[in-house]
């Protein structure tokens, strides 16, 4: 089914390049104006030096700031005053104000910051200090490397660590008679449960509907049937492949045959209920939804809501099993006036400090692992109907997460827009799943040429990649084993570690 683009009536000759300028000028100056303002009012002056760090304003933030200035004392390393700045969070702020010359000195990226801003020059390349104060990536989980190592390069260091996962509403299931889910399960095990769960929930008459997940994960299911977004050097964008197909036919499925999963507009409808406040976890607690898919850091919302008797199980999928895994990184400021200083705070976050603080307050896994075997982590006394589940989620990030694949050809926020756009489209029943698919594949695969046709240092690395990948097509083909250095896409090189398919590497 052809897509229908509406476009808007044409503007005049040189009107929008001139209204976008003015906007872009204007961001600008706000933002320029902000953060002169925040770091120029009375009380920011002190002999002591001052580093902002660019977060959330909140308790657990706060607590961190506080770790930080008692570390410093207890390691007789200079004194230094550490800020929040809550202000300049949004990422255009980050961004103009930290080419502007007035960045904060650290600052939290998330999904495409991580690969963007270092592209810049405004993030500081730390790998040499990494080595020299022990918050190099192997301080951390092996998986999380390439949310901070860029081009064999090291731009921050996680603040904290995960997996996503189903946390399970016991009292849910228990309610309906209705069997809690394994740990580990296949999609027709998944459909077979989740249609019995709604079937008792939702008897006739039912005046609101109760959900058996929030969502699916779609690309661990397609990582499950061996397919990633990209191709083995993220020359290409691979969603175009039947395998993408059969599971945007079962969220389809899933969506609007069986109800287990709200729609976009059921989700819309949910989040705007006055029973509640329209989050997820409200839904959670409430009994809307038997499950939701989301990180360890869930508890942080979860706990001030009550007790609940939680579990934590895999995503369901068929063959390879995987989960998400992730990071908070933190990020120094490349032109930061106290450069030493805000590095420093980057070997904070490898400290008994931050990381028993992180396994109290349960945001996450403590980015250094050893710290996720602590007794405080693994069953905290105030918290027994949390027990077991923590362990699930270090057992998760040790063995089965990997992060997320990106490609230097297309920036990750497109990805992100272009297959959830083609996904709804889909579930409304405007395109078929196959359609659906092939428009991915499509649309990502242009956004890649016209990248490397205006950057030429692009082209030039997107040339070298694609003769590296005719060199994998071809062992792949004659059944020969391939360097782990000529894969980049961190699902790829898990794929092929667990099928035997790397070369082996030499020992040290």
């Amino acid at each position: 089914m052809a897509s229908v683009r509406l476009n808007p009536a044409p503007a005049e000759p040189n009107e929008l390049p001139t209204l976008k300028r003015s906007f872009l000028i204007s961001v600008a100056l706000l933002s320029l104006a902000s953060a002169l303002l925040y770091w120029t009012v009375p009380g920011k002056r002190t002999d002591i030096p001052v580093i902002y760090w660019v977060t959330q304003d909140d308790e657990n933030k706060r607590a961190t700031v506080a770790a930080f200035h008692q570390w410093l004392a207890d390691e007789h390393l200079p004194a230094v005053k550490l800020r929040i700045d809550n202000t300049n969070q949004e990422p255009t702020k980050k961004l103009v104000q930290g080419l502007s010359g007035v960045g904060s000195d650290i600052m939290d990226l998330y999904g495409y910051e991580a690969d963007l801003f270092p592209a810049t020059g405004m993030i500081q390349d730390v790998t040499e200090d990494a080595k020299r104060l022990g918050f190099s990536p192997a301080a951390t989980y092996p998986a999380l490397a390439p949310d901070f190592i860029i081009n064999g390069r090291q731009f921050g260091f996680p603040r904290n660590a995960g997996v996503s996962l189903n946390w399970i509403n016991r009292e849910t299931f228990a309610k309906y008679h209705v069997p809690e889910p394994p740990m580990r399960w296949t999609m027709d095990e998944f459909e077979a449960l989740g249609k019995k769960f709604v079937a008792a929930a939702n008897p006739p008459g039912t005046r609101e509907r109760i959900y058996f997940t929030n969502l699916v994960p779609r690309e661990q299911l397609r990582r499950g049937l061996g397919l990633a977004n990209y191709n083995e050097t993220c020359t290409r964008c691979t969603l175009d492949d039947p395998r993408n197909v059969q599971i945007l036919e079962r969220v389809r499925r899933w969506t609007v045959e069986d109800h287990l999963i709200p729609s976009r507009e059921e989700g819309e409808a949910m989040a705007a209920d006055i029973s509640g406040d329209g989050s997820m976890f409200s839904h959670f607690t409430s009994g809307r939804f038997a499950m939701i898919y989301v990180g360890q850091w869930a508890l942080i919302i979860l706990r001030p809501r009550g007790t609940f008797q939680l579990r934590a199980v895999e995503p369901a999928m068929d063959g390879f099993v995987n989960t998400d895994m992730g990071g908070g990184a933190v990020s120094v400021y490349a032109h930061s006036k106290h450069l030493e200083a805000s590095i420093r705070f980057l070997q904070f976050l490898t400290s008994p400090h931050f990381n028993n603080l992180i396994a109290r307050i349960a945001d996450g896994l403590p980015p250094v692992p050893k710290y996720a075997e602590t007794e405080e982590f693994l069953r905290p006394a105030a918290h027994p109907n949390e027990w077991g589940t923590a362990a699930v989620f270090a057992e998760e990030a040790r063995t089965t997460g990997i992060t997320m694949s990106k490609s230097p050809f297309v920036l990750q926020s497109i990805l992100y827009r272009v297959e959830k756009e083609l996904t709804e489209t889909m579930v409304s029943g405007r395109m078929t799943a196959a359609e659906a698919a092939k428009a991915m594949g499509d649309r990502l695969n242009a956004e890649i040429q016209l990248r490397i046709d205006h950057d030429p240092a692009l082209r030039k690395l997107y040339d070298q990649r694609v003769a590296i990948q005719r060199q994998i097509d071809a062992r792949r083909a004659a059944g020969k084993p391939v360097p782990a250095a000529w894969i980049n896409d961190p699902f790829h090189l898990a794929y092929y570690r667990a099928h035997g398919w790397l070369e082996k590497e030499a020992k040290p």
